[in-house]
């Protein structure tokens, strides 16, 4: 009998170590999560939906809200008189100070600034009050469920909290933005100083950066209540990841697990190239009665290394297509299943432009052609 169960947990643990993606992983982190940054597939998930205090992660979501609606960094903001400097980090922001988006911006992100929070809140919004309720507001309409924001910088505060999944959410949206991802990869970055003898410069809290292969992003953050948290990404054979783990003993050490596990375990695979003809679509009033329909862009899906199941694409067009149109129009999608419920969404295009149908058109396209033909 002893002989069969030892029998028994070989092959178990031989089974454990040919599925690795299987396994748990041991974090000390209240919550963690473990994200594909290209199509939002959770790959790793421990009380991900923990509503939690959160730190200067927050400052992911301010930095989100600010580029959405500042066009132009150079822009300046000027703090009013009455502006309070809510302390602790900072870069000593003074009332009736002027200072670019930019500046403030990189101070937020680099040195985790809470005035350059406060000063970025203040000059989208009007005030930090009004900002906050930008904060809730783009948290509904990304879906977040476990977020409520009280600061644009995550002091501890009452009504204060999100969840490591929904902060891998808020990094994903960011992290499509070219700006966003210049500013968390800078090391060093130097602000003027008007009246002083020396600039502002800021420094990287993120060690991340410096101490993990691929490593290019996002945010420290840590307070009394949150304790050790971290975002993180990387990006390795073309597949990026992020990683956040939130109250950590070893927020370092257990983000490097998070993605070692991913990058271990999973790849990004392309189901499906550009200008792949996928369908072909009716045409009305059209100079064609179809017209082939076509791939916009590259298709990936994240897979697990040792799973077998090969991605089909499932289209979804109407019936028929009315002119005119041109190649950049939208008409319809299709969608990949990655065999674990997870589904790639990628938009589809009509081949080419169409005109249309008119009794001048086709008699034009006839002496276009009968033109070609006498050249010939």
């Amino acid at each position: 009998m002893k002989k069969a169960l030892l029998c028994l947990t070989i092959v178990l643990l031989l089974f454990a170590c040919g599925t690795g993606h299987a396994l748990a992983l041991e974090l000390t982190a209240k919550s963690a999560v473990l994200m594909d940054a290209t199509n939002g597939k959770i790959l790793y998930s421990q009380n991900a939906d923990e509503p939690l205090p959160v730190a200067s992660t927050t400052k992911v979501l301010t930095a989100l809200i600010v580029l959405e609606h500042i066009t132009d960094l150079q822009d300046t903001i000027t703090l009013p008189d009455d502006f309070v400097n809510v302390g602790e980090s900072g870069i000593y922001l003074e009332p009736g100070e002027t200072q670019t988006y930019e500046d403030l911006l990189y101070a937020m992100l680099l040195r985790s600034a809470n005035d350059a929070a406060q000063a970025l809140a203040i000059g989208v919004a009007g005030s930090e009050e009004a900002f906050v309720e930008l904060m809730n507001q783009r948290s509904e309409e990304m879906g977040l469920e476990n977020s409520h924001w009280a600061n644009p910088h995550g002091l501890d505060a009452e009504g204060h909290y999100s969840s490591a999944h929904d902060l891998a959410v808020i990094t994903q949206k960011a992290l499509q933005n070219d700006i966003f991802n210049t500013v968390i990869s800078t090391y060093s970055w130097t602000i003027p100083w008007e009246g002083n003898e020396y600039d502002r410069v800021v420094y990287n809290h993120n060690q991340f950066l410096s101490s993990y292969e691929g490593a290019d992003g996002v945010k420290t953050g840590y307070t009394s209540q949150a304790g050790n948290c971290l975002i993180t990404s990387a990006t390795r054979d073309g597949m990026r990841l992020i990683g956040v783990v939130l109250n950590s003993t070893d927020h370092y050490g257990e983000s490097a697990q998070l993605l070692d596990y991913g990058f271990e375990n999973f790849s990004l695979t392309k189901v499906a190239n550009k200008g792949k003809i996928v369908a072909s679509i009716k045409v009305s009033q059209g100079m064609q009665s179809a017209v082939d329909v076509i791939l916009g862009d590259d298709v990936y899906v994240v897979m697990a290394n040792d799973s077998n199941y090969s991605p089909e694409g499932e289209v979804d067009l109407p019936d028929s297509i009315v002119t005119p149109f041109t190649t950049d129009q939208v008409i319809g999608s299709i969608s990949y299943d990655d065999g674990e419920g997870n589904v790639v969404v990628a938009n589809l295009y009509p081949a080419i432009d169409m005109d249309k149908y008119t009794f001048g058109g086709v008699w034009s396209a006839f002496w276009q052609h009968l033109w070609r033909v006498f050249l010939l």
